[in-house]
């Protein structure tokens, strides 16, 4: 087929599909509708992994969260503390090539005052000093805990970025008085927002005061903590991180006088297991929603195929015609099928719009992380391209196949 002749056809598509704009526009809905919900899907599983690659990072590749209690055999309201100040201390004096032992107490549920404001907080936090540092969880205003602090138990404390938000409406924090459960507090700093939600715990509502307040004003155990946090060198390795992880584990149930056989009383996180967590459910989800996306295709499909049936026959009287007046089987076939393409690629086009508009939606009101990218745009593309090519050949053999009398008696 010859140049000449293929911009002929697709000149006569192009004509074809604006004479017949209400069918045209029906099967061109019918593949948006697909492509909107494949965008979607594609889009929130590259956030989702976005989202966790980004919380492995913060989490630290040289750290480890050792968490008391057993998490896996216990409920949340059933863990014993089982970490104390002694194992913070024999860590750190045993456990080779350790930077920082850094120690956190947690309350749950802390009700609050400030700006004339009542809230009930989600987390009270003990911690360390230079908090920003050991938890890698820094300011974005203020100053950090000094070794002074925790010293003098002083009344400071930090501000999650959704506590500060609530109780002071957008101004700033720094220097303004709260009262956590009758203790008055001076704010000075404010966290960078972490934009996490486990369970019905957000990681932003909290308030962070230095580990000797907590015990001294609170009246929390001075024996046990809810974690800690030892930090590695930031050049150790993988195997290194590893190799430290068995050995934490095996020091803790040395310290613990658990017997053999006996299921651990603590739980080690590294970033290595984050990612391997994320890694089954991002199989999971890919499956899942790898399903919603064929049925989808097959259903926007079927519907293109059914509407260009019925285009066949409302054209058939056309398609008579143009054989009467010499067009051959395979022009007509041809054009057919590039009006299938050029309605798959036009629906493409406005699918990935619809997506891109309902993507936004989701992420403005925190239900889904969306992450738009080119191979999310040319994957959509592709599958319409395919859903024209494998759902139009039919309805196009069907049209170039119209014995030409029939046609043009409109019996099609």
């Amino acid at each position: 087929m010859s140049l000449r002749q293929t911009y002929r056809i697709f000149r006569q598509a192009c004509l074809s599909i604006r004479a017949c704009w209400a069918s045209s526009l029906f099967i061109a809905g019918a593949i948006s509708l697909g492509i909107a919900a494949l965008t979607v899907i594609l889009a929130s599983v590259e956030g989702a992994e976005r989202k966790a690659e980004e919380l492995a990072i913060k989490f630290g590749p040289t750290a480890i969260n050792v968490i008391g209690g057993n998490l896996v055999e216990q409920a949340i309201n059933q863990r014993p503390m089982t970490l104390t100040w002694e194992d913070a201390r024999r860590i750190g004096e045993i456990m080779p090539g350790v930077a920082r032992v850094a120690p956190l107490l947690l309350k749950s549920d802390v009700a609050v005052q400030g700006g004339g404001v009542r809230h009930t907080v989600d987390t009270l936090a003990g911690s360390g000093a230079w908090h920003g540092l050991s938890w890698g969880w820094y300011l974005t205003e203020g100053r950090d805990f000094t070794e002074i602090d925790l010293q003098h138990a002083e009344n400071v404390c930090f501000l999650g970025a959704a506590t500060a938000e609530r109780l002071f409406d957008g101004q700033s924090a720094l220097g303004r008085l709260v009262v956590v459960e009758g203790v008055p507090l001076t704010v000075i700093g404010v966290l960078s927002r972490q934009g996490l939600v486990s369970g019905d715990v957000e990681f932003d509502d909290r308030v962070t005061v230095p580990i000797t307040t907590m015990i001294r004003r609170f009246n929390l155990s001075r024996q046990y903590l809810t974690q800690l946090r030892v930090a590695f060198p930031e050049t150790s390795s993988p195997e290194a991180m590893s190799s430290y992880r068995e050995q934490m584990g095996a020091l803790l149930r040395h310290l613990h006088n658990l017997p053999a056989g006996a299921p651990d009383d603590f739980l080690l996180v590294t970033m290595q297991d984050i990612m391997q967590f994320v890694d089954v459910v991002k199989g999971s989800i890919v499956i899942f929603l790898g399903l919603v996306a064929v049925v989808t295709m097959i259903v926007g499909g079927f519907t293109q195929a059914n509407l260009f049936y019925l285009a066949v026959s409302d054209r058939s009287e056309e398609i008579g015609l143009r054989k009467a007046l010499g067009a051959s089987h395979q022009a007509i076939f041809r054009q057919f099928l590039l009006e299938a393409l050029l309605l798959s690629c036009g629906g493409a086009l406005l699918g990935l719009g619809l997506g891109t508009i309902f993507g936004e939606l989701l992420s403005r009101f925190d239900l889904l992380h969306i992450r738009l990218s080119p191979f999310v745009f040319t994957a959509g593309v592709l599958v319409a391209c395919a859903i024209g090519c494998i759902f139009g050949v039919r309805p196009a053999r069907a049209a170039a196949g119209l014995p030409p009398v029939t046609a043009l008696k409109g019996n099609a």
